[in-house]
């Protein structure tokens, strides 16, 4: 049971530092057995050590080893901090150094078959350089280590007469080097090995491997990895089987030699290694290349063209109520219609909507508009289409993480691939990840395992996975770690153009595409509760749109000129007949941008009638503390209190001209540049502002809701879900 340490290619072996580290862990021995090297320490003599062959055995614990077994056992440490002990006591130099004195150059034999010596190997000790000579015939009968001395000397594997000469059915065991096998052929096994160290195994010596049983036996250390990998790579068609063996418990850079000095026996070693000759090797699937010489590969396929690619997760960010569900929905619709998708070709098949966010009523209001816009019918799409809502139920996330962070799938998972497989969908959308996944969402390894989860669906059922998310606080396209981004091959992202007053135009990026163009485009616009092309409307209908996108620009241009005279002092009126009338004022000013009089006439009245700003408010206030009124926005600071020097300011009646009632919804009267919100219609009035912010000449319900022309208030809000900021 002596113990040595792997120290690049030579063993120190600690057996003589038993005496003091029994003596420093132990004290003095209870009692000596005889006269020899055998002690008894501890309760009743229950541990014995031979301090002379180097081992111990704790009888109570049940315990034994050698030198650094004993050290682990006492000290409670492992092979590593065992070493760190002996070096602060400055043992183990002392150990190495005796080892390096006592120990001279060794030479090992190659032979053929007849056991006549072809070649030698000179291990020199590791302080040597090299630490190993190979030594060619010298001419005269004998060996040297001289420049060519290999040239033309046939190269064989080490101990090849024993290879030749033993029993078929005997393993023969590959080690990395010849103290190795001369260790394991000392103890009646047969072994082998290779001149040159690791990763030199080639042909040559696999040959008088040819139908036998062969155990590669590895290093601890990332060079026995490799040399592995060559060895069997190797004897791979020569061998008759052959497998890789880590022993247990092996220090790091140990070796056979190691295992057994440890304990390890020349029975458990044969039993190990007939474990892993009788289990079949797993290995990754690997492509059978010869399959695909006799085919011409295809292009990869999309579900919608050069959007979202078939058989792939899709990531499908974008900000709250944009309509990423809307989206998600009306393709599933298309999908299950074979009907375009705002021009864009989509494969047709049947779809699976999943959704936590939205339940059946608003689905319902949904698909019926979505259906009409695709042209298609509720009755059409009956079988192709499936949607379930989550909404309100528990226990929806699809993996769970134990933990030492490893995926589970969660028996949603199972409902949800089992619901694929009962209506045999293709396409699948899952709305949306905040619901599905509990994991750690900036833990790469639990995003890539679940990503990989989802992938799992679409090779085994070959289906197409759109999987929406939220962008995070900071604007970025996802929300937690770029493992998001990474484990996926596809996102598209849904949003405002940025440089649009028109609230329903929409615009659908590529923001990573490893099948399409990157950055690619697809504009469109929200509809009557669907997603539409400009060129699909009617004429009639496009010319209201950009009627109410240039009333946008005119409201935003407005309120910013608004803002910039109040910040030079300067107060503009809502009269005509006043010099400083604001839409002749601001339409002489640089930011502008080329919005005429005219229609900042149409901003002011439509920004008075939607009590964005009054007309006469307090603007600023002169250096005799009288106040300069004229108008104001109301998101402004509330107006201060008149004082006993200023009377009240009066409340300004102002007719406003009313243009005609609108037929399109979200036009006449809609907060233009906004981005989110209801149309105005829908917004509720609540009564309590202060009395120089009043108007009169707008009409409201008895509710108090703000009634845009043509409105009486008895309307219905269809679809106000749509406008809630949820996606």
């Amino acid at each position: 049971m002596a113990t040595a340490f792997h120290d690049a290619g030579a063993s120190v072996d600690f057996t003589s530092l038993m005496p003091r580290v029994a003596h420093m862990l132990l004290g003095d021995p209870n009692q000596r057995l005889s006269r020899g090297p055998r002690l008894r320490f501890g309760n009743k003599g229950s541990m014995e050590i031979d301090t002379s062959e180097g081992w111990f055995n704790d009888h109570e614990a049940d315990v034994r080893g050698g030198v650094l077994d004993l050290i682990r056992h006492k000290e409670r440490c492992d092979t590593a901090g065992a070493f760190r002990w002996l070096e602060e006591r400055g043992l183990r130099d002392r150990a190495r150094a005796a080892k390096s004195v006592a120990t001279g150059p060794t030479f090992y034999d190659y032979c053929d078959e007849n056991g006549a010596v072809l070649f030698r190997v000179e291990r020199r000790g590791k302080d040597a350089v090299p630490p190993f000579l190979q030594h060619g015939p010298d001419g005269k009968g004998g060996f040297h280590a001289a420049r060519g001395c290999m040239q033309n000397v046939r190269r064989v594997a080490y101990r090849l007469p024993e290879i030749l000469a033993a029993d078929p059915a005997e393993i023969v065991f590959v080690c990395e080097g010849e103290k190795d096998a001369d260790r394991l052929t000392a103890a009646g096994l047969v072994a082998t090995t290779n001149p040159g160290g690791a990763g030199k195994f080639g042909a040559e010596h696999a040959a008088p491997l040819q139908g036998r049983r062969v155990v590669v036996l590895q290093d601890n250390d990332e060079a026995g990895a490799n040399h592995v990998a060559a060895v069997l790579a190797a004897v791979d068609g020569i061998a008759a089987s052959a497998s890789a063996l880590l022993l247990p418990n092996l220090p790091v850079k140990g070796d056979v030699s190691d295992w057994l000095a440890q304990g390890g026996s020349t029975d458990e070693l044969v039993r190990l290694a007939e474990a892993v000759l009788h289990v079949p090797a797993e290995t990754f699937a690997i492509a059978n290349l010869m399959d695909w010489a006799e085919r011409e590969p295809t292009p990869k396929s999309f579900r919608m063209a050069g959007f979202v690619p078939e058989q792939e997760v899709t990531i499908f960010p974008g900000p709250g109520g944009v309509g990423k569900s809307t989206f998600a929905l009306q393709l599933c619709a298309c999908s299950a219609a074979g009907a375009p998708m705002l021009g864009i070709d989509v494969q047709q098949g049947p779809a699976l909507y999943v959704t936590a966010e939205d339940d059946d009523r608003e689905n319902h209001w949904r698909l019926k508009k979505i259906a009409t816009a695709i042209g298609t019918t509720l009755q059409d799409l009956a079988g192709k289409l499936h949607i379930v809502s989550l909404r309100g139920k528990l226990n929806n996330e699809l993996a769970t993480f134990d933990g030492e962070g490893r995926l589970r799938p969660a028996p949603a998972y199972n409902l949800l691939r089992a619901t694929i497989e009962a209506t045999r969908s293709k396409l699948i959308v899952l709305d949306n990840v905040g619901h599905l996944y509990v994991g750690n969402e900036i833990d790469r390894g639990q995003v890539t395992g679940f990503i990989n989860l989802l992938y799992q669906l679409c090779r085994e059922l070959g289906v197409t996975v759109v999987l929406i998310a939220h962008p995070n606080k900071a604007g970025d396209s996802y929300s937690g770690s770029t493992a998001w981004l990474n484990a996926v091959r596809s996102q598209i992202i849904l949003a405002r153009p940025e440089d649009s007053f028109d609230p329903d135009q929409r615009v659908l990026t590529l923001g990573k595409a490893n099948y399409a163009r990157p950055d690619q485009q697809l504009t469109f616009r929200w509809h009557d509760f669907a997603f539409v092309r400009d060129e699909d409307l009617p004429a009639d209908t496009r010319a209201q749109i950009a009627h109410t996108a240039a009333a946008g620009i005119a409201n935003e241009r407005f309120l910013e000129l608004l803002e910039k005279t109040r910040k030079e002092k300067r107060a503009v009126s809502a009269s005509r007949a006043a010099r400083n009338f604001a839409p002749r004022v601001f339409a002489g000013m640089t930011g502008a941008a080329g919005v005429p009089e005219a229609a900042f006439e149409g901003a002011l009245e439509r920004l008075l009638h939607l009590e964005k700003i009054v007309a006469e408010g307090r603007v600023y206030q002169r250096e005799n503390r009288a106040w300069v009124t004229g108008i104001v926005r109301t998101d402004r600071a509330p107006t201060p209190a008149p004082t006993m020097h200023e009377p009240p300011a009066q409340t300004r009646t102002l007719t406003l001209h009313q243009p005609a009632p609108s037929t399109h919804p979200y036009t006449t009267y809609r907060e233009a540049g906004a981005l989110e919100g209801p149309p105005a219609s829908h917004i509720r009035h609540e009564p309590d502002h202060a009395p120089d912010q009043l108007i009169t000449g707008t009409r409201t319900s008895a509710s108090g809701m703000i009634l845009a022309p043509g409105e009486t208030g008895d309307e219905p809000i269809p679809g106000w879900d749509d406008w809630s900021g949820r996606a």
